[in-house]
């Protein structure tokens, strides 16, 4: 006979699998989320930032997480999205870097631009793009759509990303916020440089997917690292995961063993996630769990935006009662905008999240006009 889960009892593992932990360590959190997905916005922090920051990891660890490092700690590659990738885990993306993308092929650079990045390579052992004849980006009027800016990308911008995705090429740090470049062989330390085969991959990549979200669907499972719903679901069934019933979802479910040994998440601490959190980055894992479809808003034009430029969900507890749209403006954290659902006693927890996050940048935080 299945086990039966509530909803309620979902909620405490999804939440306990991913904030439980909590860590002043970015090596460690990293390790354990398997992947911190990286993004330019920063109206409040970076993402990876603010996903380490949530689990317990200080500011100057965090703002630092991406600097050189005489041992590197992570790589970056494509896992849910572009995202840091803790260095044990290089053997295990071989399945990513057998695989390039399809359109690559009706793209083809030409032999020149894979030459001279190869050159460049050799001559300076590390370049970012201010190294490339054309630098990163073709003059343009504008971009019309988020899909563009890869065609506006150089050659040589376009060849090096190639060769980071193919494993020719590693990325272990960032001068600032740009990307620094080295032949594999000499970025990333031998003991992990080697391929692993394709089902010792989806071991390590399902079995990483479950244990941070503790229970869920096949597509919560695929989305962790971007899988195919049937190779997610094929290894599940390999390795003899358990199988559950959730309150309310459709099909069954898939436990980790661990879950049930999980801790209850403290019901006073309150914290916001940023929406490139793994804990909310399925939106609709989020909708099935708390019964929010919310959306980020910050490629939306201001004037159609349903709530503000840089959402951040606000989780107490296990429960996700609302959400602040947040941006840092000077010396202030300014609240754009808030939706709470709890109780008006509650709302000590809104004013402790906000004020943790306003810890993480350094500044004061300031309500706006209107938000109460």
């Amino acid at each position: 006979m299945t086990e039966s889960l509530s909803l309620a009892e979902a909620r405490r593992i999804a939440v306990s699998a991913q904030l439980s932990h909590r860590d002043s360590r970015y090596a460690s959190v990293l390790e354990r989320l398997g992947c911190i997905q990286l993004d330019t916005i920063a109206a409040v922090r970076r993402a990876h930032e603010l996903t380490l920051l949530a689990r317990g990891v200080d500011v100057d660890e965090a703002v630092g997480s991406i600097a050189h490092r005489r041992t590197p700690i992570a790589f970056e590659g494509w896992a849910h999205a572009m995202s840091l990738l803790p260095v044990s885990a290089w053997p295990y993306m071989a399945l990513r870097r057998g695989r390039p993308p399809l359109h690559w092929a009706e793209r083809p650079l030409p032999e020149t631009a894979w030459e001279e990045v190869r050159r460049l390579l050799a001559e300076r052992g590390a370049v970012t793009v201010s190294d490339f004849p054309s630098g990163a980006a073709h003059r343009a009027s504008g971009v019309k759509s988020m899909g563009d800016s890869w065609g506006l990308r150089t050659d040589h911008k376009q060849a090096v990303e190639r060769m980071m995705w193919t494993g020719e090429v590693a990325c272990t740090h960032r001068i600032g916020f740009k990307r620094v470049y080295r032949l594999a062989e000499h970025a990333i330390p031998e003991r992990y440089r080697w391929d692993a085969d394709e089902q010792e991959c989806l071991r390590y990549l399902v079995g990483t997917a479950l244990r941070n979200l503790g229970v869920a669907t096949t597509k919560d499972v695929a989305d962790y690292f971007r899988l195919r719903n049937a190779t997610a679901e094929r290894a599940l069934h390999a390795m003899g995961v358990e199988q559950v019933a959730v309150e309310g979802w459709k099909g069954r479910a898939w436990i980790d063993p661990g879950a049930r040994r999980l801790p209850v998440p403290d019901p006073d601490r309150a914290v916001a996630v940023s929406m490139f959190d793994p804990l909310v980055w399925l939106r609709e894992r989020m909708e099935r769990l708390w019964g929010h479809d919310w959306k980020i808003e910050i490629y939306v034009p201001a004037d159609k935006r349903a709530f503000g430029y840089y959402c951040m969900p606000v989780f107490v507890g296990d429960d996700l009662p609302g959400r602040v749209a947040l941006r840092r403006i000077g010396g202030d954290l300014v609240v754009e905008a808030v939706q709470w659902d709890g109780a008006r006693a509650d709302r000590e927890h809104l004013t402790a999240a906000v004020e943790r996050v306003a810890s993480w940048v350094g500044a004061q935080p300031r309500w706006g006009p209107g938000v109460v």
